[in-house]
């Protein structure tokens, strides 16, 4: 009897699949290590001079304030660091880490100037407050002095698709904001109360941070934004300059000699273990490539083992309070 050769198409599938994904995991590897060791070289002390500024990034929407906090360590431990830039470049975000990073920067022991980037809104403004002086661009959007909390009322929609839902809670406001009904009187009034307390912390930030009489800064406390020019005629922010002339006035506040050099928070070696478990802390352009090569990675291994992936979708966030800074979205 004649026996059939061959390989079986299964097999020569997965073997291609497993090679692919090898040359895809050393090409990845050596290229983050290479990149690894660039950026250390060029963002840790690559200067002779004794005096040093320090330039921490905060950008995109602020969720967790470990990372600039451990920066600003740092920075602070740091003896050649003799101030620090702070560019911003934050539509705002929850209202507990932006109170983090402000009291951090408001007690920071070395001269710290802000410098706003694109956009510094809610609480990426509120941050700022605790430097000892701000520069924007005049096109920089900024402001958005105010709080919000936003929910979704389904009633409608539940009862045209004949769902009816039910709820055990232990108090009348434990399921507040709910989207099974519509929110009671006592409920708003409960929401309304918090904003507006943490309203009131907000202007004090601002009051303090750019000692301004409090009744002014009511009078624009009420969610607008303004370009950089028009919060320096405020008295928002002190200058209108850029990234470079924050570092410049930050060496000069810290009576640094000569042309003032800007470095970024080191970049740690070795990173490629945090970047294929998707747990890299460190700013910058690596924050993307880091996304997608962990995402990447994910996609490969689950195909290879034949599953279903069913990760949640990335970057959504539930509504209401995490979103209490968050400001103007373009």
């Amino acid at each position: 009897m004649e026996t059939k050769s061959g390989w079986n198409p299964l097999v020569i599938l997965l073997s291609f699949s497993i090679v692919l994904f090898l040359i895809f995991l050393i090409s990845t590897g050596a290229y983050f290590l290479a990149s690894g060791s660039h950026s250390s070289k060029s963002k840790t002390n690559p200067f002779s001079n004794d005096a040093l500024i320090g330039v921490l990034e905060v950008k995109g929407v602020i969720m967790d304030a470990k990372k600039t906090l451990k920066h600003l360590h740092q920075f602070e431990e740091d003896s050649k660091i003799k101030a620090v830039v702070l560019r911003i470049n934050s539509p705002g975000g929850a209202v507990a880490p932006s109170q983090e990073i402000y009291e951090a920067i408001k007690k920071f022991p070395k001269p710290l100037v802000a410098s706003m980037g694109s956009v510094a809104a809610s609480g990426g403004f509120y941050i700022a407050m605790g430097a000892k002086k701000i520069f924007a661009n005049p096109g920089t959007i900024t402001g958005s002095i105010g709080v919000i909390m936003q929910f979704m009322n389904l009633k409608k929609l539940l009862d045209w698709a004949k769902v009816e839902p039910y709820v055990v809670k232990t108090g009348k406001f434990k399921d507040i904001g709910s989207v099974n009904r519509d929110m009671s009187p006592d409920e708003k009034a409960l929401l309304q109360g918090m904003v507006d307390d943490v309203l009131s912390q907000f202007k004090l930030a601002i009051s303090e941070g750019r000692k301004l009489p409090p009744e002014d800064v009511t009078a624009i406390a009420d969610g607008r934004i303004f370009s950089g020019q028009q919060a320096k005629t405020l008295k928002l922010v002190d200058e209108l300059g850029t990234l470079e002339d924050a570092v410049n006035d930050a060496g000069k506040l810290a009576k640094v000699t000569g042309k003032p050099k800007a470095v970024y928070p080191s970049v740690q070696k070795g990173r490629l273990l945090e970047l294929l478990m998707g747990d890299d802390e460190d700013d910058g352009e690596a924050e993307s490539s880091q996304s997608s090569l962990a995402s990447t990675l994910q996609q490969i291994v689950v195909g290879l083992r034949g599953l279903q992936a069913s990760a949640p979708a990335q970057g959504l966030e539930s509504p209401g309070v995490y979103y209490l800074w968050h400001g103007p979205r373009f």
